[in-house]
């Protein structure tokens, strides 16, 4: 059954937890936006969503980053191709900037593991993809 609350509500209530530094309210915001709450679909706004999060320099230094990142590889199996290369470029563009161990092993386990491994890449995505394990 479909979430009754707009993903809008849904990420302002993840940034408000992530202002208050509140571990709780981020999982609950985060356990919102899974597969598991709507019809197991991750849309392609939650993925930019998250992504666009984590673009910023002080989420990136906080300690609730791995938090964002453990969300999209416990999600993988949910992610289209697309949303796969998406994660992707960010890696690409990202992986190497957060400071915490925590958010450091995550991008590892992205990086080096199937979680975002596509389907039926183009040339491009498989590119990218190829340069990500490389990283």
């Amino acid at each position: 059954m479909p979430d009754e609350i707009s993903i809008d509500e849904k990420f302002a209530c993840l940034q408000n937890a992530l202002q208050r530094g509140n571990e709780k309210d981020i999982r609950d915001a985060m356990w919102a936006l899974s597969a598991a709450k709507n019809n197991w679909k991750t849309s392609d706004e939650v993925v930019e969503r998250l992504l666009a999060l984590l673009t910023s320099e002080e989420l990136r230094r906080s300690p609730f980053a791995g938090d964002l990142l453990h969300f999209l590889e416990m999600e993988s199996n949910h992610l289209t191709d697309h949303q796969k290369w998406l994660c992707i470029c960010f890696l690409n563009a990202h992986g190497d900037d957060f400071p915490d161990g925590y958010s450091c092993l995550i991008v590892g386990e992205l990086r080096t593991g199937l979680y975002l491994r596509m389907k039926k890449p183009k040339p491009q995505q498989w590119d990218d993809y190829q340069k990500m394990q490389r990283s």
